[in-house]
């Protein structure tokens, strides 16, 4: 089998699972770089994963002529000018999300892509998770009747946010960075698109997000294009596990995607009932984040479209843009 080359830039955590994937699980694909401008940390993955080229530098990574494809994986700040100089190169590029800070950005990233004549794909993975797409052909066959509600949430569990993540001006803040999931997920198995939100905000255990203008936990009410209503909810605080949920009710049943075990082991005792949950979003969804780059490896070497474009980015930064502002305006904003 053909195996399309892949260099990455930034191994932080959403980095290096997807060095792992390509390294390791990804028939179609093989891991030929890493850039990031923490060298040691590039190096540390390197020899891991047994991959030779290492780079503090993007660019020069983006002149090995083995490097057919980019996995970006780096801070939100800085993508827009690696996705130009990596599509300026010929290399087909896989963003992770969210795309970028703003719709200016996100158009910019769109036409250096269309110019190039690449394939371009961002990263949101619940499109290739199993249980997300049985929900979404459920309600695409019409066994759910039409469409009332969708609900989605992305609780994350405890951490340390530090740095540029917790700064909304350089990483999105939990709008685009955390419930732009939700936002794609719903549009994914709506097959409608989002016209209005109506957002509230607050933070609850993160009081040093607030003077950056952060959330830490976050209500959302849509109004979507085929009538239906949806809910979002996302926090930064979940003691339990890493809880992503979703719930398509509609006028003839309901299609329901869980939390996710990492085993079908529960222990019940007489005080307590415990079971195998995922405490990470690496375990939540490890068969997504795998088949997502298997199928953007597959579109680049059969020729065809991502199942994920520069315009579904574009949307998920759009609605995420909106509920700040409704947030700021204290009503519902059109989009």
């Amino acid at each position: 089998m053909r195996k399309l080359g892949f260099g990455i830039i930034g191994v932080g955590a959403i980095g290096r699972l997807h060095a792992e994937h390509l390294a390791k699980h990804i028939p179609n694909a093989s891991l030929v770089a890493i850039a990031d401008s923490y060298v040691a940390a590039a190096k540390e993955v390197a020899k891991k994963l047994d991959v030779e080229n290492v780079y503090a530098d993007y660019n020069e990574m983006l002149d090995n002529k083995d490097v057919e494809a980019i996995a970006i994986a780096a801070p939100t700040f800085l993508k827009r000018d690696m996705v130009r100089a990596a599509a300026r190169k010929g290399k087909h590029i896989f963003v992770e999300k969210p795309m970028a800070l703003n719709l200016d950005d996100c158009d910019d990233i769109i036409g250096e892509a269309k110019k190039a004549g690449i394939k371009f794909q961002v990263g949101y993975q619940r499109r290739f998770d199993h249980a997300f797409v049985k929900a979404e052909k459920a309600a695409t066959a019409g066994y759910l009747g039409k469409i009332m509600i969708i609900n989605s949430c992305t609780r994350d569990p405890p951490s340390n946010p530090q740095g540029w993540s917790i700064d909304p001006k350089l990483s999105g803040g939990i709008w685009l960075d955390t419930s732009s999931h939700d936002f794609d997920a719903i549009r994914f198995l709506s097959k409608a698109e989002i016209t209005e939100v109506y957002a509230e905000a607050a933070n609850i255990v993160f009081d040093h997000f607030k003077p950056l203008g952060g959330w830490d936990t976050v209500l959302v009410t849509l109004k979507l294009s085929n009538g239906a209503l949806a809910h979002v909810d996302s926090c930064q605080w979940t003691v339990y596990g890493y809880d992503v949920r979703a719930e398509i009710f509609g006028t003839k049943g309901a299609a329901f995607v869980g939390m996710g075990e990492n085993s079908a082991a529960r222990i019940m005792k007489s005080d307590s009932v415990v079971e195998d949950l995922p405490l990470t979003f690496q375990e939540r969804f490890a068969q997504a984040y795998r088949d997502e780059l298997v199928d953007f490896a597959d579109c680049v070497l059969n020729n065809r479209s991502p199942k994920v474009s520069g315009e579904d980015g574009r949307k998920g930064v759009e609605i995420g843009l909106a509920c700040a502002e409704s947030v700021r305006r204290h009503a519902p904003v059109k989009i």
